[in-house]
């Protein structure tokens, strides 16, 4: 069922909300502190050797823990502010970052290039994380699975191989299809295809290149010009955040994933809070649409007034996104 929401201004749900002109202030004073307090970080070798960074916030009064599966080109302190609503709701937060991003290990040489063979190595990575670190920390038996965008196409593959693992899952602007504009998708598929037979799959796809400290807020997928600063910020500082640019395997990839991920949605029966960006140039909504009408409990809503980044949307678009999230998971942990 698609529910369109109205972005009426209201009270938020979380305690602490930062808004616009304090975002800075806030994440200074309140949010850095707390965040650095309580963050544990380590790496851990999946399964076949890559070692994969993860980052660890343990809620000595937890309610629940929530593991995050992030987008493509990001990692783990992009979601600072994301995580900071769960922690002080009271969730425990475990969040990695995906092989080939941020401080987990890489293929290829070029920290802006994104370089996979198959989503089956997220999806594995992500199980080994889960079984081997988040279940054997973890102090409540709820888990619960956040996911962005890649992310969400990883989280969806997850919930059809691991049915029983997670109670119930948030994904905000899963992709679910890509949105690759004005190319028919049978051509890239050919292609793509193509690159994989003549052995130049490492090669960015046409219109992706390395990062070149360029801020294009304009063109981005967030609505927050402060938070698109403070993240870009970020990428400046550090090159292991410089990921930018998707590799012709990477795209291939994804296009399989989202094939597969097609054919077996009716066996998600997890319920789902399925978030939808009406402004979305990423991914594109039919794909959504059609997840939330063939898996058994999905509840998808639509933000029209939302880029793909959700979390960095207005005050007050995002008042609303949280506010659905914390009472989505009050009724899921009161069930």
């Amino acid at each position: 069922m698609k529910e369109v929401i109205d972005m009426k201004d209201r009270e938020p749900y979380v305690k602490i909300f930062l808004g616009e002109e304090d975002y800075m202030e806030k994440m200074i004073h309140i949010v850095h502190p707390l965040l650095e307090k309580n963050r544990k970080t380590d790496y851990f070798t999946s399964f076949d050797g890559t070692r994969i960074f993860y980052e660890a916030y343990e809620h000595p009064q937890e309610r629940a823990a929530i593991v995050m599966s992030h987008g493509f080109c990001e990692f783990t302190k992009k979601f600072e502010e994301v995580i900071f609503y769960f922690y002080q709701e009271g969730y425990s937060v475990y969040i990695p970052d995906h092989r080939g991003h941020g401080y987990s290990q890489r293929t290829v040489q070029d920290k802006s290039k994104v370089y996979i063979r198959s989503y089956d190595e997220y999806v594995l990575d992500f199980h080994g994380f889960v079984t081997e670190i988040v279940q054997k920390n973890r102090r409540q038996e709820k888990l619960i699975l956040y996911a962005h965008s890649m992310g969400g196409a990883i989280a969806a593959l997850y919930l059809e191989q691991y049915p029983q693992v997670f109670s119930c899952a948030i994904l905000s602007s899963p992709m679910l299809e890509i949105d690759f504009g004005r190319n028919p998708l049978p051509l890239v598929w050919l292609v793509m295809l193509f690159k994989r037979l003549t052995r130049s799959e490492e090669d960015y796809v046409s219109g992706h290149m390395a990062f070149d400290g360029i801020p294009v807020f304009d063109s981005s997928s967030c609505l927050s010009e402060v938070r698109y600063n403070d993240i870009f910020s970020k990428r400046l500082k550090d090159e292991n955040y410089h990921t930018y640019g998707a590799s012709c395997a990477w795209t291939f990839a994804s296009l399989r994933a989202v094939s597969k991920l097609r054919r077996k949605e009716r066996q998600v029966k997890t319920p789902v809070l399925l978030f939808q960006a009406g402004m979305d140039t990423t991914v594109r909504p039919k794909g959504q649409i059609r997840f939330a009408k063939r898996s058994k409990n999905t509840r998808l809503i639509a933000i029209p007034e939302s880029k793909h980044e959700i979390y960095n949307g207005t005050s007050e678009i995002r008042k609303q996104y949280y506010d659905e999230i914390f009472s989505f998971l009050d009724k899921q942990l009161s069930d």
